[in-house]
């Protein structure tokens, strides 16, 4: 988490806890060049779903993936893939994960323990370095 709080001061970009109507949880927005992180703490699980929620939100403030629900011309998809693979590559390093993987991590769980995510993210990791089996 410290590495993902390093790199949002390092590009000026706030991660504030601000409540948030409806079903989001976290959100970023850009405006003129600044981006602005929320996270609802009271909407987030744990502090594993908060880093995994801070990295993917900061994924689209680096990555500059913002989109438009009424401007179908970017398509939010395309954006909601920049932010999740930015997310993965600067949570869980491949030589991190390998190193893991040789010291016997094989569950799901224990990867998830070792690096601070949710199961749900560390398979999304798995997927992402072609290391998940399905199991």
């Amino acid at each position: 988490m410290n590495r993902l709080l390093k790199i949002a001061q390092d590009n000026d970009i706030p991660i504030v806890d601000m409540r948030l109507r409806g079903k989001e949880e976290a959100l970023s927005e850009s405006c003129g060049g600044y981006c602005i992180i929320a996270i609802d703490r009271k909407k987030v699980r744990s502090l594993k779903d908060y880093k995994v929620k801070a990295a993917h939100e900061l994924g689209h403030c680096i990555t500059d993936s913002f989109y438009d629900a009424a401007c179908p011309v970017i398509p939010r998809g395309r954006c909601e893939r920049r932010a999740e693979k930015w997310a993965v590559r600067n949570t869980v390093s491949h030589r991190a994960l390998n190193a893991a993987l040789k010291d016997g991590m094989t569950a799901v769980w224990e990867l998830s323990e070792h690096f601070g995510v949710t199961e749900e993210f560390m398979i999304k990791v798995l997927k992402y370095y072609n290391l998940w089996n399905g199991e």
